[in-house]
Parts: C-alpha cells; sequence; structure tokens
C-alpha cells in the first residue's frame, strides 16, 4: 500500500509498522477519536495464514472480557484488504494488541516489530520484561495468558511424540531443569475448541431452546393472568395538564434528494473567480447532498459518517492510477433545520462541530442574512462557508471547507462560488 488506507469514517496520517503482508496506521475517527488500525496489504489478503490471524486477533479483541475498556471499535474481515481497528487510549491495551496476529507471520523481521513497540509505547503500551519463550518466538503486548492447570502425574496412555528429524538418533535427552513456556490464550482456546468439537454448537442450541419455552410459557401465563383482571377506573386528577407540544421530526439523511444541476453562466459568485459559462465540469450527484456539485476534473467521493444531526462528505480529484487523491480537497457538513429560523439559531452550534473535525476556521464574515465566510490566504489556501439554504421544501445548513495547493486559487474560488449558486 503506497498511501494511508481509505475507510468511511475514519482518516490515517501516521504509519506506525509496514511490511510487505500488513500495514500499522493511527489516525482518528471524524468525530476526533484516536484510533489505530491493522489493514492487510495484498499480499497479506491472500493469504490465508495471515487472514486468519487477523480475524482470530479481532474476535479475541472484541469477546476478551480482559479488553472491555479499548473495544474493538471496527473490523472488516471480507474487504478487499481485510482490516481491524481499535480506539488508541493510553495506558490500555486494546492498540498495542492489533501486532499479535503479526507474530510469527513476519518471520525474524524484528526490526519493524521493534519501531512498531516504540511508537506504541507512546501511547501507554509496556514492552514485555521477560525474554521471549520459545524458538523464534516475538514478544507480545497483549494480556498474559493465566498459568495452565498442572498436569496429571499419572501418564496416560497414548500415541508416542513424533520425533524431531532435524534431531540425529542418540541417547534420550535429559528433561530440562527450566519449566515449560506457558501457552498463550490463543493456544489455550484452540485446545479447547478441539476437545469440546461440535457438541458445543448442540448443548448451546437445547439450552436456547428451553430457555425460550419457559420464557414463552411465563409470559403467555402472565398476559393471560393480566387480560382478565378488570382495570381500575382511574381517579379524575384535580388539575388538567395542558397538552405536550408537538414535536418535530426532522427527515432521515438518506431520504435527501438532490436537486437538479445549474450549468455555469459566467455570472459573479460569493467571493473571487466563477466558471466561465459552458465550462465543462463533472456533474456530482452522487454525494447524496440537496445539492450537484460540479467539479473540475475527475472526482472521488468520500463517506465520512454521519451523526444524528450532521452528515459529512469529502470531494477530492482522482488521477485514475491509484495514486494518492489530489487538491482541490471539498469538505461538507450536512445539518437539517425546521426553517431558516431554526438554522440562524443552530448556526453556531453547527460552526463549532464540522470545523472541530475538519480542523478549519470558523466562517466568520457575513456575506448577507444567511452566509458567511472566512479567507485563508495562508498555505494551503482555503475557503470556509456556512450558509443556510432551502431544498425541496427542507431548510438546511451547510458547511464547506475547500482547499488547494500553490497556484490552485482560481479552482478553489470556482468550486466555492459553484457551491453559493447551486443553494441559492
Amino acid at each position: 500500500m503506497n498511501s494511508a488506507p481509505e475507510i468511511s469514517g475514519y482518516e490515517f496520517d501516521q504509519r506506525l509498522l509496514r511490511h510487505p503482508l500488513a500495514e500499522l496506521w493511527r489516525g482518528r475517527s471524524f468525530t476526533g477519536m484516536d484510533v489505530v488500525a491493522l489493514v492487510l496489504s495484498d499480499a497479506g489478503a491472500k493469504d490465508a495464514v495471515v487472514r486468519d490471524r487477523l480475524v482470530s486477533a479481532g474476535r479475541d479483541a472484541a469477546l476478551d472480557p480482559e479488553q472491555h475498556e479499548t473495544p474493538l471499535w471496527a473490523a472488516n474481515f471480507s474487504a478487499t484488504r481485510p482490516y481491524a481497528i481499535t480506539q488508541l487510549i493510553p495506558g490500555e491495551s486494546g492498540a498495542e494488541r492489533l501486532i499479535d496476529p503479526l507474530d510469527g507471520i513476519l518471520g525474524n523481521d524484528e526490526e519493524s516489530l521493534q519501531a512498531v513497540r516504540a511508537q506504541l509505547s507512546r501511547y501507554g503500551a509496556q514492552p514485555p520484561t521477560q525474554p521471549p519463550s520459545g524458538n523464534g518466538a516475538i514478544p507480545s503486548y497483549a494480556p498474559k495468558a493465566r498459568p495452565a492447570p498442572e498436569a496429571d502425574p499419572t501418564p496416560q496412555a497414548g500415541p508416542a511424540p513424533e520425533a524431531d528429524p532435524t534431531l540425529q538418533a542418540g541417547p534420550a535427552p535429559q528433561a530440562a531443569p527450566a519449566a515449560p513456556a506457558q501457552p498463550s490464550k490463543i493456544d489455550i482456546a484452540r485446545q479447547y475448541r478441539r476437545k469440546i468439537g461440535g457438541w458445543i454448537y448442540l448443548v448451546v442450541a437445547v439450552i436456547v431452546l428451553i430457555v425460550f419455552t419457559v420464557t414463552y410459557s411465563v409470559g403467555a401465563a402472565i398476559g393471560s393472568s393480566v387480560k382478565d383482571e378488570k382495570p381500575d377506573a382511574a381517579p379524575q386528577p384535580a388539575v388538567s395538564p395542558s397538552p405536550f407540544p408537538e414535536t418535530v421530526l426532522l427527515p432521515a439523511f438518506r431520504k435527501v434528494t438532490t436537486a437538479p444541476y445549474l450549468r455555469p453562466d459566467g455570472g459573479p459568485g460569493l467571493f473571487g473567480s466563477t466558471y466561465p459559462a459552458g465550462t465543462d465540469v463533472q456533474v456530482i450527484t452522487t454525494a447524496e447532498l440537496p445539492f450537484a456539485i460540479g467539479w473540475p476534473r475527475p472526482p472521488a467521493v468520500s463517506f465520512l459518517g454521519e451523526s444524528s444531526t450532521i452528515a459529512y462528505r469529502r470531494v477530492q480529484t482522482d488521477d485514475g492510477a491509484g495514486n494518492p487523491r489530489l487538491t482541490p480537497d471539498l469538505r461538507i457538513a450536512l445539518h437539517p433545520c425546521k426553517d431558516l429560523a431554526g438554522c440562524l439559531a443552530d448556526r453556531s452550534s453547527f460552526d463549532q462541530q464540522w470545523t472541530k473535525v475538519f480542523k478549519a476556521p470558523v466562517p466568520a464574515t457575513a456575506k448577507d442574512n444567511r452566509t458567511w465566510l472566512t479567507v485563508k490566504q495562508a498555505k494551503p489556501y482555503a475557503l470556509m462557508m456556512t450558509r443556510a439554504f432551502s431544498s425541496g421544501g427542507q431548510w438546511w445548513l451547510v458547511g464547506v471547507a475547500v482547499t488547494g495547493v500553490s497556484g490552485e486559487e482560481q479552482t478553489v474560488q470556482n468550486v466555492l462560488n459553484d457551491i453559493w449558486r447551486q443553494t441559492s
């Protein structure tokens, strides 16, 4: 992988480990939460052993009761490049344990593992104090396994272990005085799974059936007895309360209808340059926004996530060759309002939220009674706008941040003015 992974709702900017089979990235969610992700490469995704190790580590992170402080935040084991994401909390073990599935796969690549351990140690990871056990084992940040129960001293009958083909014939070696290395949690789980086999599924199914039958019977009996009882007439209240105000239900984001695109006409815009009349632009109607967007080059649309009140989108330029996405870079936040007065009342809190997520200045200069703008001349050049508008009978607040490299100032202005025109 030549660039940061593109995972909806997350942004990664610091690679902690790079290997032909996998990469470890540190980043954050769209709400600003610090996370760490292990993402397999194409070669790692095709290797069944690597894929199984990632699935096992992800399930352990999700189900291990000792990991409830730092749960598995997101995972996709069937993606083109499978990945697992945990929250990065200083002093906890949720992030560090993601390197465990690499144990034994990276072979003797000790330098890479030491590098990532040094990175993670800044966020609370404690390096192992005991030397690695076994032949070529790699120290792990995962919680230490509990000691296995002592073996029965009475010898059991069974097949003799196979001899190591690398050893020469000779007298039997004496028992080593050191105690054998304790098995890891994963090894213990695999041993129990082999012993229990398929019986566990049958036992669980029987228990679930019994619990359901008893619960249904008790519930039916209680429901029947309650139904037979005649409710007592409620006493008349001394004072009748006034009716509750009606609640206002905002439309769900999934029902957004994109308005038809208005082609450039060369007219004036909100700030600076606009598309000349007849400009051939790429029209974006797949971003699930109330308005379409005219983009100067082939676009790459990303859905950065949604909360109960705000949806986040991103548009960049895709060169079609798999390289990192290019500028201009457009980030959009969308918030539904009851009416124009509601939009004006929500603007201050809305601006605080979306500018914090996008790390952008708050639009501060009022251009009219429903449009605010900020121009950032320092590199990178950027324009920020908050605007209230109506589309299809619904009022919206939209927050826009457009950035570009040196020489793209006119392009950035064209994009912002196009959005201003589409929301007029």
